[in-house]
């Protein structure tokens, strides 16, 4: 009897995956775009995907679409005196997947991970991971409001920048001081 049975489950699960192989087919190329993103693999994508859907016109915006998902930062500040914002009910197992790929993100070298980790030292880990939850959203929304593949090249261009203003930032700080500073690159 148990042999009929599992050979009864296994049928069943060819034929559920034969059919959601076919229903998602229509989406692979959108599948793969996503796919490119750190700490998100093709089955993240897809339920992105069946979240959302691809159209990104009917949300106008990133935030909006971060709004829907209710992933978006909240502001609750009254008298002067800021509080802690939380996250809303909306798509529970949507963000369950996007923290997910957040905390997947935390092991690269990428802008994401160190985001994550810059983030979980000051706010803890939860929430860093809610955060750049919501930055992997916003990416995703544009790159497929764009129909671009994410590239980390370009998020990494902005190291130099920081360091720049990191830069000036411990110039000034000497300054006031009362230190004269001369800039000179080490070897």
């Amino acid at each position: 009897m148990s042999r009929e049975l599992s050979d009864l489950v296994e049928r069943q699960r060819a034929e559920r995956n034969e059919q959601l192989r076919l229903l998602i087919e229509p989406l692979l190329p959108q599948i793969e775009q996503l796919d490119r993103i750190p700490g998100v693999e093709a089955t993240a994508a897809r339920d992105s995907l069946g979240e959302m859907g691809t159209a990104m016109r009917r949300f106008g915006s990133a935030a909006r679409l971060a709004s829907w998902a209710q992933l978006s930062p909240d502001n609750n500040a009254r008298a002067g005196k800021r509080r802690q914002g939380r996250t809303g009910n909306g798509k529970r197992y949507w963000r369950r997947v996007l923290v997910h790929c957040a905390w997947a993100a935390h092991k690269t070298s990428t802008c994401l991970g160190r985001t994550l980790r810059r983030l979980e030292a000051r706010l803890g880990g939860k929430r860093a991971a809610v955060a750049v939850g919501h930055k992997m959203l916003v990416s995703v929304s544009h790159l497929l409001w764009q129909g671009t593949s994410y590239e980390a090249q370009c998020y990494t261009d902005q190291r130099p920048k920081q360091e720049e203003r990191d830069r000036k930032r411990a110039i000034t700080a000497l300054k006031r001081l009362g230190y004269q500073v001369i800039l000179k690159r080490a070897a």
